[in-house]
């Protein structure tokens, strides 16, 4: 972002670009469904969890945690990869129609226009676990034992996994409504593979292997172990570690800008 070859003027004139292509990217982010639901979605299903972990108190089977307390990881996981899935929808967008050909040859580079749109995204990122872990402890009374460093930890691969996985879909599908189709089946798959109709703990092999070296199952079952166990397992971060680079590399290798 800091050019050391930009005199202050033109630092300061960068900066304000930036900070109005931020406003832009918010007012555009919330005419696409997916980004709102990056926040309205878990919202909702973490009202529905906590009511039914209220009316069925316990542990669910054998794995040592309420049916809230497992929910939080998924939703989690839930809104970062409706925000993630937003991504196709808006760039592919903004490709087609000639717009970031256009940004080019602007003194406003392409690479601010993307970095803005991610910046924005972990904006919405972040409210989201501030919503719902805070709804979910205040609330429905989840237990967490978190250790702050292999939380956050565990929080930020899964988040860059997730947004790679979006990248990826926007350096491969050629138009918007290519994009929209591919988003929405990999949006339920991966909604599915989290954990969101049945978690890996309430079923048995193969599927719960599956699940768990999914990358949305590999980042929900990372976030429930940092978040009441301590710390996750190191195949687990080491899977989300592997899906990110690989994905980063698809997204980077096959990204265009017109």
């Amino acid at each position: 972002m800091s050019d050391p070859h930009l005199g202050p003027s033109q630092l300061r004139m960068t900066r304000a670009q930036f900070a109005q292509l931020l406003k832009i990217q918010a007012k555009l982010a919330f005419r696409e469904p997916f980004a709102v639901l990056g926040l309205g979605l878990p919202v909702i299903l973490l009202l529905v969890f906590g009511y039914i972990g209220q009316q069925n108190p316990g542990n669910v089977g054998d794995s040592g945690q309420s049916i809230i307390d497992l929910w939080i990881p998924t939703l989690l996981i839930i809104s970062f990869l409706s925000i993630a899935i937003s991504l196709p929808s808006t760039l592919v967008r903004d490709r087609e129609i000639g717009w970031l050909r256009r940004v080019s040859t602007t003194p406003l580079h392409p690479s601010m226009l993307l970095a803005g749109q991610l910046v924005f995204d972990l904006v919405l990122a972040a409210a989201a676990v501030l919503i719902v872990i805070g709804g979910g402890v205040l609330l429905f009374g989840a237990s967490l034992h978190v250790q702050i460093l292999t939380f956050g930890f565990s929080l930020l691969l899964s988040i860059a996994e997730v947004f790679a996985l979006g990248l990826v879909l926007v350096a491969l599908t050629p138009t918007q409504a290519a994009a929209s189709a591919v988003a929405g089946v990999v949006f339920f798959a991966s909604l599915f593979l989290a954990g969101l109709w049945v978690q890996p703990a309430q079923v048995g092999d193969p599927l719960k292997t599956i699940m768990y070296y999914s990358p949305t199952g590999a980042a929900a079952k990372a976030v429930l172990d940092s978040a009441f166990n301590g710390s996750p397992s190191y195949a687990g971060l080491l899977t989300m570690a592997v899906y990110t680079i690989i994905f980063g590399f698809i997204a980077v290798r096959y990204f265009r800008w017109e």
